[in-house]
C-alpha cells in the first residue's frame, strides 16, 4: 500500500519541518538575531530547512526565515546558530529513536544528540530526552473540489462548500500516531473535526473521525472515511457529502497555507514605496521573467529575506496568516517556481495559482489552466519517505 504524506518537500528537494519536542509541546525557534529558543508557536520562525549534503544521510539545518542562520553544536554540548553552511559542526544525522516515539538529531562531528530539558537546549551523549518529532512546515490547507472551484468549509454546526479561501475554509490535517496513513481533519476556525455517517451525510463535532488520503487518477486526491469507506464528494450544486464512487466529484486538491513569517531584513524593507512599486509592476506584462526570480520567487520556494518574502509576510499579516490563492504573491510564486514563459505567466495571472513551493503525492497542482506547464514539478514523497514521514519508517 502506498501512503500519502503531508507536503513538506520543496521542489528543490529540500525539506521544511518543525522540530518539535513531544514532552513539552514546544518547537525549536530562531529569532531575528539568530538566537535559539523553544516556543509553543507553530509559525515561520519555527520552520527549518533540511538540506541533504551527502549520501550518508547527513543534513545541514537552516532557519527558513533567517536562511543564513545554520544550526550548530560544539563538543561541550552547546547549541547555537552560525552562518557557516559547510562546516562539520553544522552537519546532523536523523534517525529513528530506538526506545521512544520520534527521531534523534545527532551531531555528525561530536556524536551527541540534540536534547531539551524543558528549560535548556543542548546536546548529550545519552539517549534521555532526545526524542523529537519532525512535522511538516504546514498542515493547514484549503481543501478544493477539482470540478467545481469550491472549498470545503464549516460553520460551528455543519460542513458545506464555498468559493472563499477565508478562515472558515482552513483545515488542519493531522496524522494519527497509532495508525500509519490515517488522518483527522479539524476546522482551524472552529476546532471541530470533520466526520461522516454511513448514509453519506457529513458532520462536524468533537469526535475525531479518521480519513485516509489516496491518490486520484483525476489530478488530485480522494479523502475516504476509514469507518464507512466512502469518499468526500461535492455535487455540482456545491453540496458536500460522501460517496462510494471514485470520479471527479470525489477528487480534491490540498492547497497548503504556509505560516506567516518576518525576518530582520524584511522589517527594514517594509516601506510603502517598495510594495507600491512591486504591485504596479505586477499589473504590467512580465517582459523579463528574471525580474520575478530576482524578487525571490524561485524553484526553491520563496526565499527568506527577499522582497518576495516581505510581500508574503505583509499579505499573510493582512489576511490573518494565509497567503491567498489568486493573489499577487501566489501568482508570482507560481511563475518563479517553474520558470513559466509569457503564455504561462498570463495564465498564472489570470488563474491565480496556489503559493507554497511544497509538493506531495497527489497534492496541489497550481491550477487547471497551468497543468501542462507545471507537469513534472511535483515530487512523489511517498516514494522517497521524507523526514516528516518518520512514523512510516
Amino acid at each position: 500500500m502506498q501512503f500519502f504524506c503531508l507536503p513538506s518537500m520543496e521542489v528543490s528537494g529540500h525539506e521544511l519541518c518543525y522540530i518539535s519536542h513531544p514532552n513539552y509541546d514546544k518547537r525549536l525557534s530562531c529569532n531575528i538575531l539568530g538566537d535559539l529558543k523553544m516556543k509553543k508557536n507553530w509559525a515561520g520562525w519555527e520552520v527549518w530547512r533540511f538540506t541533504k549534503v551527502n549520501d550518508h544521510g547527513h543534513f545541514v539545518i537552516t532557519s527558513w526565515t533567517h536562511d543564513h542562520k545554520v544550526l550548530c553544536s560544539n563538543p561541550d554540548g552547546g547549541v547555537f546558530t552560525t552562518e557557516n553552511k559547510h562546516g562539520s559542526w553544522e552537519m546532523f544525522k536523523i534517525s529513528l529513536h530506538p526506545n521512544k516515539n520520534g527521531v534523534r538529531i545527532e551531531s555528525v562531528e561530536h556524536g551527541r544528540y540534540l536534547a531539551f530539558s524543558g528549560h535548556d537546549l543542548y546536546t548529550m551523549d545519552k539517549e534521555e530526552d532526545t526524542a523529537w518529532h519532525l512535522e511538516p512546515a504546514t498542515n493547514h490547507f484549503f481543501i478544493s473540489s477539482t470540478c467545481h472551484d469550491k472549498r470545503l468549509s464549516s460553520s460551528h454546526d455543519h460542513p458545506f462548500t464555498h468559493h472563499n479561501r477565508k478562515p472558515w475554509e482552513k483545515w488542519v490535517i493531522e496524522p494519527t500516531n497509532d495508525q500509519i496513513g490515517h488522518f483527522i481533519l479539524r476546522s482551524l476556525e472552529h476546532g471541530k473535526y470533520l466526520g461522516s455517517a454511513e448514509d453519506g451525510r457529513l458532520n462536524v463535532s468533537e469526535v475525531k473521525h479518521r480519513w485516509v488520503i489516496i491518490s486520484s487518477p483525476h489530478d488530485g486526491v480522494f479523502i475516504q472515511s476509514v469507518d464507512h469507506e466512502r469518499k468526500l464528494a461535492c455535487y455540482d450544486n456545491g453540496h458536500a457529502y460522501t460517496s462510494e464512487d471514485s470520479g471527479g466529484w470525489e477528487t480534491w486538491r490540498l492547497e497548503p497555507i504556509m505560516p506567516g513569517t518576518i525576518s530582520g531584513k524584511q522589517i527594514w524593507s517594509f516601506v510603502g514605496i517598495g510594495v507600491a512599486t512591486v504591485v504596479t509592476a505586477v499589473a504590467i506584462p512580465f517582459a523579463a521573467m528574471g525580474v520575478v526570480g530576482a524578487m525571490g520567487f524561485g524553484a526553491e520556494g520563496i526565499a527568506a529575506g527577499s522582497m518576495a518574502a516581505g510581500m508574503m509576510s505583509a499579505e499573510a499579516i493582512a489576511s490573518g496568516g494565509a497567503v491567498a490563492a489568486g493573489g499577487t504573491v501566489a501568482t508570482l510564486q507560481s511563475i518563479g517556481a517553474v520558470g513559466l514563459g509569457a503564455a504561462g505567466a498570463s495564465a498564472a495571472a489570470g488563474a491565480g495559482a496556489v503559493v507554497g513551493g511544497l509538493s506531495s503525492l497527489g497534492a496541489v497542482a497550481a491550477s487547471r489552466g497551468l497543468a501542462n506547464e507545471l507537469e513534472g514539478t511535483m515530487v512523489e514523497l511517498a516514494n522517497s519517505l521524507p523526514l516528516c514521514s518518520w512514523r512510516m519508517w
